[in-house]
């Protein structure tokens, strides 16, 4: 007998194998291949909606499904006889299956079989006012350890295109400031007297020549506002009392350089504690007190720094002459003095007689209004169109060292060559003002639009409280003749 069970065992094996394969192979083709296999062995349909969601929503497939359902009797839909609705209906599976969404993780890009040489073009804008239109292009070279030997083979391309003004005369500096014939009477007259001078191509080739440098070595360029800053540079003579003039356009940027031990003992930490102010300016006269510069002990500090670091020996030269003129020499004070900055080119010349000095007198012209001011200091060989602190919130009362008092070329400055006071001291706001009108009335007078501002002395005493004349400590505005 148990032979017999062996045999039928035996004989069931080559049937079973069959079975297995296609149980497995099937399950190859549904979603659930457990739902599908249990299902084949049970008799039940694949359809039947066990394990997944099915038209009746998201909710039956959370309920727990139970082996063998027993019949549930509904009413049938039939209406064309009372036999058929005496007749129970059974329930019967869904015909239907409606499979849950699967996400499947998004496969990995595929490696590039090779890079692809090709140009790829942008444009960008960099720097404050230059627009660049750059291209990046990558070229089949050979290997990278033969080519990073070649200068070629990582190499820019600069190519930059600049429009170069030519200076304006006549009418054309009507442009800059329309109202330039409302405030000089004699206008017209000196116009026709006035002659671009060699100094406007100078400061061109100055800035032609920094551009050039900066760009073949990837530098910061020269900025839109700095290169366009000079509408002209001209040299004129008064018909009538020959009196010479140069008449610089530009804007007016700002400065805030200088310090005087004699009239401002103290300055703000701010500056004290600053690598970037300068404590002088192009013009100074010899110390007229004991008082020491209160730069003087933050400099000294700087140079005690210097040595201990052992820095190059050019620096501490540097600030050693700057302590030996700081203990010698006063300076003018850019948030009270009125003066404006030259460029250094300006001091090329020899004998020019319209080449201007430190310390020489000048009217700054600002739409209608005039003011008096001094040369006070020299600048960039490439850049005009700079004035003191005090001077920009004169023109403008939002003017800062972070924001300049015009944007511009609206700005005349008119430089007196010459004129510059024998003895060199502190400014005298008294002889300031009388002098730069004596001087406009040399060239011609001021219209009757024009508006001529006195300047006074802010760092003077205050004055008596029994004094009624209060009007010398405030600026005063007096119509052109």
């Amino acid at each position: 007998m148990i032979k017999n069970r062996k045999k039928s065992r035996r004989s069931l094996l080559p049937w079973l194998l069959p079975v297995v394969l296609l149980l497995a192979a099937g399950s190859l083709y549904t979603p659930y291949p457990w739902t599908f296999a249990s299902s084949i062995l049970r008799g039940e349909d694949e359809t039947s909606g066990r394990g997944g969601a099915s038209g009746a929503g998201a909710d039956e497939a959370d309920r727990p499904v139970h082996s063998n359902p027993e019949p549930v009797p509904v009413v049938s839909d039939n209406k064309e006889g009372d036999e058929a609705d005496k007749q129970p209906v059974v329930w019967k599976h869904e015909a239907r299956f409606s499979m849950p969404a699967i996400e499947l993780p998004p496969f990995p890009p595929a490696l590039p079989e090779r890079v692809e040489p090709g140009r790829y073009e942008h444009i960008a804008s960099m720097g404050k006012g230059i627009n660049i239109a750059g291209n990046v292009t990558f070229v089949q070279g050979s290997t990278a350890s033969r080519d990073r030997g070649r200068k070629d083979a990582y190499r820019v391309k600069v190519s930059l295109e600049l429009l170069l003004p030519q200076a304006a005369t006549g009418s054309d500096l009507l442009h800059a400031n329309p109202k330039l014939p409302e405030v000089l009477a004699g206008y017209d007259a000196l116009m026709e007297q006035a002659k671009v001078s060699k100094w406007y191509n100078a400061l061109y080739l100055h800035k032609q020549n920094r551009i050039r440098k900066d760009a073949v070595t990837l530098s910061r360029l020269l900025d839109r506002h700095n290169f366009f800053d000079t509408d002209t540079i001209l040299e004129i003579s008064a018909a009538g009392s020959g009196r010479k003039l140069l008449w610089i356009q530009a804007d007016m940027d700002v400065v805030s350089d200088g310090s005087d031990g004699d009239r401002l003992p103290t300055m703000p930490d701010k500056i004290l504690k600053s690598d970037n102010y300068q404590p002088s300016t192009s013009y100074f006269w010899r110390k007229r007190s004991k008082t020491p510069n209160p730069l003087l002990a933050p400099w000294q500090e700087r140079l005690r720094k210097q040595k201990a670091r052992k820095a190059p020996a050019a620096t501490i030269r540097n600030t050693e002459m700057v302590i030996d003129n700081l203990k010698r020499f006063s300076y003018l004070l850019a948030e009270y003095d009125p003066f404006i900055v030259i460029p250094l080119t300006l001091r090329k010349g020899g004998s020019n007689p319209y080449r201007p000095q430190p310390g020489d007198y000048a009217v700054v012209i600002v739409d209608n209004r005039v003011f008096p001011a001094i040369v006070g200091d020299y600048g960039p060989n490439y850049k005009t169109g700079e004035a003191s602190l005090r001077l920009a919130r004169e023109v403008n009362p939002k003017a800062s060292v972070y924001a300049r008092a015009v944007s511009n070329l609206g700005v005349s400055y008119i430089i007196f060559p010459g004129t510059a006071e024998e003895e060199k001291g502190p400014i005298s706001y008294g002889r300031l003002n009388e002098r730069c009108r004596q001087l406009l009335d040399d060239i011609g007078g001021l219209a009757p639009g024009a508006s001529y501002i006195e300047l006074h002395d802010k760092l003077a005493p205050a004055p008596a409280e029994s004094d009624k004349d209060k009007d010398d400590a405030k600026p005063s505005e007096h119509q052109g003749a």
